[in-house]
Parts: C-alpha cells; structure tokens; sequence
C-alpha cells in the first residue's frame, strides 16, 4: 500500500532517488548542467538515451545526452554526476 502524501522522487531511468539537500558544489553545477541541457534542447541537440543508441558516427557526436550534459559538467565544475543527472531528469522527463 502506498500512501499518497508520500512522494519519493525516485527516476525510472537511474533507479536513484534525488537528495532533498544536495551539497552545494552539486547544486551550482545541476544549475550550469540544467542551462546546458535548455541550450542544447532549444538547438535541437538534446537526444534521448534510444535515440543515442540509433546513432552512429560523427553526426551522433554533435549530440547531447542527459548523461553526456552530467558527466561533462561533473567533470568541469564538481559535484555529484548522478545527483545532476537526477536533477536533469526531473527536468526532462521525456529525454531520460
């Protein structure tokens, strides 16, 4: 039985479930990973996981993943890289 006034923000895609409080070197880079993925959506280079997976080649590698946009911002300002990913998926729910 679940009761409804408990809401676990587990993602489909991870199986993890986002921190409540993040640290904050996490949270400024989810922000910096959070404009990228908008960016990149907005020029028509925010894919899907199946949509990678379809793709190969050097066309394919002009193209941004949730995962790619987490790992790369990870690696650039810090922070967790699955808790940013989490975060991208709260936020793209349709590209995760």
């Amino acid at each position: 039985m679940k009761l409804h006034s408990h809401h676990k923000h587990l993602r489909h895609f991870t199986g993890h479930t986002c921190s409540l409080h993040p640290d904050e070197v996490t949270r400024n880079a989810t922000e910096h990973a959070i404009s990228k993925a908008k960016l990149a959506l907005k020029q028509g280079r925010l894919i899907s996981p199946g949509e990678a997976l379809a793709l190969a080649g050097p066309e394919a590698r002009r193209d941004e993943t949730l995962f790619s946009i987490a790992r790369d911002i990870a690696w650039e300002f810090g922070g967790d890289p699955d808790e940013i990913l989490c975060r991208l998926g709260e936020q793209f729910p349709h590209l995760s």
